[in-house]
């Protein structure tokens, strides 16, 4: 386990401060605009300039690649209380270069990062500096506090203005209302919303965090819509920016919005004054409801460091999958010692199928012999754990169990079987006794904590998400956080937040239509640079194009059976959720085992080839093998894939591939097994809406 500073385990590291005096009023005669600094990242290819207009307290920065102008005119700002802030003085410049390499505690992308950049500190005359990094894969800025006593954060500004009409691949803030789970309880938010609104809120209070991804030309999205970060822009000639955000530590997550024809900025929820608590205590989904916003979006202590504002550029959309931008900007592992009760692995849930289990001897259903049937099968087909979800407690009191599940009975034969178990709760339910009901569980073996119906990004659910985090590692649990932002570095900083949601995944296709195989392919170039994702993969009734129903208790996939299996591969996830039918994976034994046998961690993550909403190929390495996943919209496609870069010589391949019927019947798939060179190309046929996994184990010499 590599723990040490930075972030783990520490490598040598080439530090080269220089300074630079600069002495300027932002207010400046003139120019109207005068540049403060000019930067480059270390391959000289990405420039970032940083100019003052004149009576104006925001700066503005350009963005150029490859000597092409990108992003042009587009505006930062840090607006906190107290006219010493109104007119900022830049003192000096401080520059610096670092080249270090670091390994996170769990290694959910690869096993070490490189941390290579070149750095400026502009620090100004009043209690605030800026600090700016500039990587070859793109650039991040976040604002420092020096101030003697606590401030209150009227806004931030952070503008991204590209130079054209640009694509914008993008999921939006809020659900409609015909495709959500609880539709009384979605109009009961949209009326707070309006209220809210009518007080003066601008932007959204709540939200799952879980929408359609779509891909529009930036001026067609409605003005002023409301919209998830991450983001990611396309230009006309090819270039893709991927906008997000790290170490997010005490104040609101960002929400991005357009504000013009071209323009992307920034909004955030404001400080909630007082919450209404709900008075359905048996709704299993109730949640803590913001009925008062204050006019400033944080309260915070004065020294500090606010959080980085990120922005990846390439031309190849293939690295955006593969970055580890975000996790390099994160703080370093609040958790300390020994770490090793923190294992990845896979899990089953059995929410979305409803415990629907046949060919047994047993009434299944929320009961104490289902929950053991599924330890059977976990320990069948390796997987690590078991989740017990939602409906072990009843009425939303913990004092209520239900009387069919024995938790305590189904641990016990967990631990004889070599299983582990999680269990879900309602966020605000386990807030009522936190310590004493993560102590109680902890000590009857539980593993996992799943929390669930937060909604909110404001600053006081950002600090939820480290209360509940740091309690769960005080007894030893792992966490999944539900109905969450994307995590922005925060399984870094608390690596027992083993996974998070935050995507609209496989429980949507419960009832809906709208997780499509293009869904599934943008989610890589999006959600997943912010940070693992659990998506639920695993269904194994699956569709063809135009052939999905929503038929209860026996949830379908869009895509091919290979396509559900290609996730457990593209999708960063240290704990990888099985959600299909134990009862039908039960009758088909040799799949199960080749999932059941797929790491969730990996020494090396390479993405080979890829195109948002479109097509990916994946390689990752674990322990010497590796392993290539492949997922695809609804596009017939065949591919020839170089494997060069994986250093291969002669190998062992077994793989899961699409059916030559999986057009028409989408569990269509193949198991095969073969000897290949890694001098060819690894010829792929991809259905539509299909995918594959290929385990390359390379030949050992004969001795």
């Amino acid at each position: 386990m590599l723990l040490n500073h930075p972030k783990s385990k520490k490598y040598p590291i080439i530090l080269f401060p220089f300074f630079i005096l600069i002495t300027l009023l932002y207010a400046c005669q003139k120019p109207s605009s005068h540049q403060i600094t000019e930067l480059f990242s270390p391959n000289k290819q990405l420039k970032f300039q940083l100019f003052a207009e004149k009576n104006q307290h925001s700066l503005q920065y350009n963005i150029s690649f490859r000597d092409t102008t990108l992003l042009d005119k587009s505006s930062i700002s840090m607006d906190l209380e107290g006219q010493s802030f109104d007119q900022l003085t830049i003192k000096n410049i401080k520059a610096f270069k670092v080249d270090t390499l670091f390994s996170p505690v769990i290694a959910a992308k690869r096993k070490i990062f490189r941390d290579h950049y070149n750095g400026i500190i502009i620090n100004f005359e009043q209690a605030l500096a800026l600090e700016i990094r500039m990587y070859d894969e793109g650039l991040a800025f976040r604002w420092i506090s020096k101030a003697n006593h606590d401030l209150k954060v009227l806004n931030e500004t952070f503008e991204v203005n590209p130079v054209s009409d640009v694509s914008l691949f993008y999921a939006a803030y809020e659900q409609d209302a015909s495709d959500s789970p609880g539709f009384i309880n979605f109009i009961k938010r949209n009326i707070l919303l309006v209220s809210n609104y009518i007080k003066g809120k601008k932007a959204p209070a709540e939200s799952a965090f879980e929408t359609q991804y779509q891909n529009k030309k930036l001026s067609e999205i409605k003005n002023k819509s409301f919209l998830f970060a991450p983001a990611l822009i396309q230009t006309a000639n090819g270039k893709y920016i991927a906008i997000g955000e790290s170490d997010v530590t005490d104040y609101p997550g960002m929400i991005l919005q357009n504000t013009s024809q071209n323009k992307i900025s920034t909004t955030f929820s404001a400080y909630p004054l007082k919450e209404e608590f709900p008075k359905d205590s048996t709704n299993y989904m109730k949640q803590v409801h913001v009925s008062e916003f204050a006019d400033y979006i944080a309260i915070t202590q004065g020294k500090r460091t606010f959080p980085w504002r990120v922005l990846l550029v390439t031309d190849n959309p293939a690295k955006i999958p593969a970055s580890d931008l975000i996790q390099k900007l994160a703080r370093p592992s609040a958790l300390k010692g020994d770490l090793s009760w923190i294992k990845p692995g896979q899990i089953t849930d059995e929410w979305l199928v409803n415990i629907n289990l046949f060919n047994i001897d047993f009434k299944a259903g929320k009961n104490t012999a289902s929950y053991k049937y599924y330890v059977d099968f976990a320990k069948t087909f390796g997987l690590e754990y078991i989740m017990i979800d939602e409906g072990w407690y009843l009425n939303g009191s913990l004092k209520n169990l239900n009387k069919d599940i024995h938790i305590d009975s189904i641990a016990a034969y967990a631990k004889e079987n070599g299983v582990g178990l999680g269990l879900w709760f309602n966020a605000m339910v386990l807030n009522e006794n936190l310590e004493e009901t993560l102590k109680k569980y902890s000590s009857m073996g539980v593993k996992i904590i799943l929390i669930d119906f937060i909604n909110r990004n404001d600053q006081k659910a950002m600090n939820y998400y480290v209360k509940i985090a740091e309690a769960c590692a005080k007894y030893k649990l792992m966490l999944n956080i539900h109905s969450a932002p994307a995590p922005s570095g925060f399984e870094i900083t608390y690596p027992n937040a083993i996974t998070r949601e935050g995507v609209m995944g496989s429980e949507w296709n419960g009832w809906s239509p709208l997780v499509t195989p293009n869904h599934d392919l943008t989610i890589p170039f999006t959600r997943m640079f912010s940070g693992s994702l659990d998506y639920e993969p695993g269904l194994l009734e699956n569709s063809a194009e135009n052939g999905f129903q929503s038929i209860p208790d026996r949830p379908m996939s869009q895509g091919t059976r290979a396509h559900q299996m290609a996730m457990y591969l593209i999708y960063d996830s240290p704990l990888q959720y099985f959600v299909g039918n134990p009862s039908q994976g039960f009758k088909e034994p040799e799949l199960m085992k080749f999932i059941g046998n797929i790491p969730t961690t990996w020494d090396e993550t390479i993405v080979l080839e890829g195109k948002p909403s479109e097509y990916i190929v994946t390689a990752r390495l674990k322990d010497g093998f590796w392993y290539i996943g492949a997922l695809n919209n609804w596009k017939e496609r065949e591919l020839s894939i170089d494997l060069s870069q994986l250093k291969l010589k002669k190998y062992r391949l077994s793989s899961i591939s699409d059916g030559i019927n999986s057009h028409r019947y989408a569990s269509d798939y193949v198991l095969t097994k073969g000897i290949g060179n890694g001098d060819d190309k690894l010829k792929i046929r991809l259905a539509k809406g299909g995918g594959g996994l290929w385990r390359l184990e390379p030949e050992r010499p004969q001795m």
